[in-house]
């Protein structure tokens, strides 16, 4: 007899959309059954017409919490990653104090989280200009891999890596297979065209303070040095649709190169500035409606691997900032799947089992826990998202989970609703956090 039975939905599989009811036992995937034969079951959940997703698995989060509490922390930013479909995070090393990026601060932060998160989370280590030596201490904590900035991160704490010091890690990486994500933009290039553009007031100067030509540099050089060092590099957060065929390139030329976006760059262009302002304001910036429009035709071809959210509210931030001040950070982890949805599947035709690899089998491979999540099969985890199809949801603050509840989605409607969400065969959320730390 299974614990639980979800019954009467439309499973999301590899192979398409499928009517079939869910046995789950112990928190694992125990029978996938057509309708109506699955057997019995101490309780049984109804969800007709619903569509069942694998649970969203989110490689790229800042939670902040750790001694940067204001604009977000572990109960608010997983409740809201619950509340999106989302059941595994991976959490960034920076925009918390101390910076994570050595094993003492690894550890801090997984006290900081210990019974605080609705969610199954891993957690980056940093590398940066001079912790080469504090790399496999991060490891052995089990620390997801290594993020690494080409650029400023605007972190004291979290130097810019050199190339020579990135050679170097991509080559432990290789011998030791773990990924490296990298924020893929040229420091110089973004450095002279923020100071001449300085002071500029209009939105869509933010795109030229943080040109095309950055990414674009920065995303060949990492393929370069991938293809050298045989490392496993994982772009994160690309905003130009140019980047992808230069991963594309280096994939047929032996790369072993990977690549996100994020729904903000799928949702906006530089046209939406008026209406949103420092709302809309990240790093990298968004690109031309043009650019959106090719970032999709990519993601449906199947040339992006993952989606993720790069969630980084601010406490502060309004649509009055100045240009120059404003955080560069957008607050999304609740709206993925939402989005990927509505825009997605209801307006692009894009085939649910897409969004479904973009969102979880794809990211649980690069995180390296493919064989207990990523997707609905037996022996795996019963992480699952019911989406209602037919239900549109406007993103008003009651809506809205986050600590701070200044999103550029705000009042948003969407297509599609996030019903219930199951971590490991019991509803996310409540008031009991049951989220557990996943070693790589």
């Amino acid at each position: 007899m299974y614990d639980l039975a979800i019954e009467k939905g439309y499973v999301i599989t590899a192979a398409g959309k499928r009517r079939l009811d869910i046995g789950i036992s112990n928190g694992i995937i125990a029978g996938l059954s057509m309708p109506g034969m699955l057997g019995a079951a101490k309780e049984s959940v109804q969800v007709p017409g619903r569509y069942i997703f694998p649970g969203g698995i989110d490689v790229h989060v800042h939670m902040d919490d750790l001694g940067a509490d204001e604009p977000e922390d572990w109960r608010h930013g997983s409740m809201a990653a619950a509340a999106g479909g989302i059941t595994t995070v991976a959490d960034m090393p920076i925009d918390n104090v101390p910076a994570t990026v050595d094993r003492r601060s690894l550890q801090m932060k997984l006290m900081r989280i210990k019974g605080n998160s609705f969610t199954d989370y891993m957690v980056w280590g940093g590398l940066t200009a001079d912790n080469l030596d504090a790399v496999m201490p991060m490891l052995s904590e089990g620390a997801a891999g290594l993020k690494a900035f080409l650029c400023d991160s605007g972190a004291e704490d979290f130097p810019r890596v050199s190339d020579p010091v990135l050679l170097e890690a991509m080559r432990l990486a290789a011998k030791k297979n773990f990924p490296i994500v990298i924020h893929a933009e040229n420091e110089e290039i973004n450095n002279y065209y923020s100071k001449k553009l300085k002071g500029r007031l209009r939105w869509e100067d933010w795109s030229r303070m943080h040109p095309e030509e950055s990414e674009l540099e920065a995303v060949a050089r990492c393929a370069l040095f991938a293809r050298i060092t045989g490392a496993g590099v994982h772009i994160a957060h690309i905003s130009s649709a140019k980047s992808i065929a230069l991963i594309q390139e280096a994939r047929r030329q032996g790369a072993r190169i990977t690549c996100e976006t994020c729904p903000h760059y799928l949702m906006f262009s530089e046209e939406d500035y008026p209406d949103k302002g420092a709302m809309l304001k990240c790093a990298p910036p968004v690109r031309g409606m043009r650019n959106r429009d090719a970032l999709w035709e990519e993601l449906k071809c199947g040339h992006i691997d993952i989606i993720s959210s790069d969630h980084s509210p601010s406490a502060d931030k309004s649509v009055t900032d100045a240009v120059d001040r404003a955080w560069a950070g957008i607050s999304g982890v609740q709206f993925t799947l939402p989005v990927l949805f509505s825009e997605g599947c209801c307006k692009r035709k894009i085939p649910p089992e897409r969004i479904a690899e973009v969102l979880s089998l794809r990211p649980a491979e690069l995180l390296g826990i493919d064989k207990s999540k990523g997707s609905i099969e037996l022996g795996k985890d019963a992480d699952l998202a019911v989406l209602n199809p037919e239900k549109q949801t406007i993103y008003d603050e009651n809506q809205i989970k986050t600590k701070v509840k200044n999103s550029v989605y705000k009042d948003m409607c969407l297509q599609g609703t996030v019903e219930r969400t199951f971590l490991r065969g019991a509803e996310a959320g409540g008031s009991k956090p049951r989220g557990r730390y996943i070693c790589r």
